[in-house]
């Protein structure tokens, strides 16, 4: 009964979602009409920017119930190899109860805020719409999510009971008494999730005699909360619920809790209202349509085409095709596995080894994250308040370097070892080199109305995201790609990405501000301050822990636990917040890479076949590993790589 309720809510939640995601593409389509109207009458639709606010709000809020219903919220499974399978089921349903506890109070406390826009009629400025409604609409949005988590958690019950994993098919043996495994379900569902209410009680009924314990000792409980936040990351807890709770919990202890579940609700409207934060679902459009219409497979045969006449021309090609598919995507996974598909077995069965193959197709993945326009960028400007715009014209250099450094390693690689690759090939004739430039005009086109309309002032941010998003759907469109169910691809890729995003941004404002008014970023940066250290060598120390974070963990969950209690560190020892930001996405993308872990060398491990040891696909990593440590070097030694490009930019209006 519970799969098929399941079924249910899915397909009605991806049905929600689908509205959602045509509403951003329209807001998107609409946005390019409002510039085009600026440019050449002067004029722009009164109250745009209103409708931006309440339309994308609304429209992010609607892909929630589907992304619930996929389980696609972000989990840390670091440790699950040493949890036996019966643990580890029953430790995914304690998850999935908390989850169902956090989606209860967004909503909760968002109709709350609702019930006051109402009680004062409050109304947008400019077009003078009641917003009530509107906030409204996302409170039932984040109910609907609950009760899909709620099928959810009785499903992972039932996993626990009959000790079945999610990946794997449910299938109870005849012999058992299906009614019998229906009651301990039930039992067990029931009584954990009155474990939980319990637990919730009492810390609300004793919260005035805990916080009378901790009001003196702030600092000791932020420590307390950031260890118990990692413990609760690495025993499958999603990470979004994690830091929610744990935020109202620690705000709690410290300012009350009206004001702490205040925080929790008006922060997630904050956010879904923001403009700024628009451009993370309208380039995630952006993305999926720009794979869908084939421009990542057009600029590849681009860079095959110009390199590949050169020893090693199709792993300095991959190079290439990596850079410029994450300009499209934003994604150093993504970008791993698509380009990994297209040119491994092109590279194997030209006789390129293992190593070299492997390795160049993972390093080349973490081009996607610091090539802009990037997610990760993205979310590090909404945790500090950068300028988005500033921060992708700040990676432009640095990823030209990794490009480079990439290349020249390639070359390096197959000077010392010419085994690693087979013999240069003739040069294409120019003829062919320009059909193919003709060819990837899209793509050239796409990064350079995206890109060069934010350096010369033209667009905003959200314009440059909305314009993307617009032209990559037009793209896919008319090249007739969006047939045979790749346009519910993109629905989907958009809709589960965005809803992750989302949870893990309305958990890190509310631990942030748990932190903030603990002080503990301050005691951090007089500690720091303190030490008989110059701050090139702390800039030292906290690179070597974030290479070790980022070979263990993606880049989002670095971001969202670390950035709110580093960065003030970064201002007090006098670097620039916008420079630190790309060194930030440069350290973490080369952990992706670093021995023992590495998510992109197992990504490539899987890709590659059972033939190639994981042992082989790291030591095919190694040089570019040194590349992305001498390109750390170049950009810590002289900011001004990072930094002087965002100061020529021209300011747009």
């Amino acid at each position: 009964m519970l799969s098929s309720g399941r079924r249910w809510v899915l397909l009605l939640s991806q049905r929600v979602a689908v509205v959602g995601v045509l509403t951003m593409l329209l807001i998107a389509i609409l946005t390019v009409a409002d510039i085009l109207l600026r440019w050449l009458f002067s004029a722009s639709v009164p109250g745009f920017n209103e409708i931006l606010e309440i339309g994308i709000a609304v429209a992010v809020a609607s892909t929630f119930p589907a992304g619930a219903a996929n389980r696609v919220n972000l989990t840390i499974d670091l440790l699950a190899p040493y949890y036996g399978p019966k643990t580890t089921v029953w430790l995914k349903a304690i998850g999935a109860l908390a989850l169902l506890i956090f989606y209860i109070f967004l909503s909760w406390r968002i109709g709350d805020d609702a019930a006051s826009l109402a009680e004062r009629n409050a109304v947008t400025i400019m077009l003078e719409m009641p917003l009530a409604p509107f906030i409204w609409v996302i409170s039932g949005l984040l109910a609907a999510c609950g009760i899909v988590q709620f099928i959810i958690y009785f499903e992972s019950v039932r996993n626990a009971v009959l000790g079945i994993d999610d990946a794997n098919p449910i299938a109870v043996e005849p012999s058992l008494n299906i009614q019998s495994v229906n009651q301990k379900i039930l039992l067990a569902g029931i009584g954990l999730l009155i474990v939980g209410v319990v637990i919730l009680l009492a810390i609300g009924q004793n919260i005035e005699f805990l916080s009378s314990l901790v009001q003196s000792t702030p600092g000791v409980v932020a420590l307390i909360m950031f260890a118990l936040m990692w413990i609760l990351a690495l025993i499958f807890i999603p990470l979004g619920a994690t830091m929610g709770l744990l935020g109202v919990l620690g705000a709690a202890l410290l300012a009350g809790l009206d004001p702490a579940l205040s925080v929790l609700g008006s922060s997630a409207v904050e956010f879904l209202t923001n403009r700024q934060l628009a451009v993370l679902p309208l380039f995630l459009i952006m993305g999926s349509f720009a794979a869908a219409a084939g421009l990542s497979s057009d600029i590849y045969d681009l860079a095959q085409a110009t390199l590949g006449h050169r020893r090693g021309g199709l792993a300095l090609a991959t190079i290439g095709g990596c850079a410029g598919f994450g300009a499209l995507t934003g994604s150093s996974l993504a970008t791993a596995a698509t380009i990994g598909n297209v040119a491994l077995p092109e590279m194997r069965a030209r006789g390129y080894s293992p190593g070299l193959a492997t390795g160049c197709v993972a390093a080349g993945g973490t081009l996607g994250q610091l090539v802009p326009p990037s997610t990760v960028i993205v979310l590090y400007a909404i945790l500090t308040e950068e300028s988005i715009g500033q921060l992708f014209i700040a990676a432009i250099i640095p990823a030209a370097i990794a490009v480079i450094l990439y290349l020249i390693t390639i070359s390096i690689y197959v000077r010392i070892s010419p085994d690693a690759a087979p013999p240069a090939k003739e040069r294409l004739p120019i003829g062919e080199i320009l059909r193919m430039v003709a060819k990837s005009w899209g793509v050239l086109f796409l990064f350079g109305l995206v890109i060069g309309g934010l350096y010369g002032g033209i667009f905003t941010a959200t314009e440059a995201a909305a314009v993307g998003a617009g032209s990559a759907f037009l793209f896919a469109l008319f090249r007739g790609k969006l047939s045979d169910g790749a346009f519910w691809r993109v629905i989907g890729e958009t809709t589960a990405t965005t809803a992750m995003i989302y949870m893990l941004i309305f958990g890190a404002v509310t631990f942030s501000f748990f932190m903030g008014i603990t002080g503990l970023p301050e005691l951090m940066t007089s500690f720091i301050g303190g030490l008989d250290m110059s701050p090139l060598a702390i800039i030292a120390i906290l690179l070597v822990i974030y290479i070790l974070l980022g070979a263990i963990m993606d880049p989002f969950p670095i971001m969202v636990i670390t950035v709110p209690i580093i960065a003030p560190i970064i201002l007090d020892l006098g670097f620039d917040l916008l420079w630190w930001g790309i060194i930030m996405v440069v350290v973490v993308e080369t952990g992706l890479i670093t021995p023992p872990f590495g998510i992109n060398v197992f990504i490539l491990k899987g890709i590659s076949g059972g033939d190639v040891p994981t042992s082989t696909v790291f030591k095919g990593v190694m040089p570019f590993v040194a590349a992305d440590l001498i390109k750390l070097a170049f950009l810590v030694l002289f900011p001004s790589l990072v930094t002087w490009l965002p100061s020529t930019m021209i300011s747009s209006g």
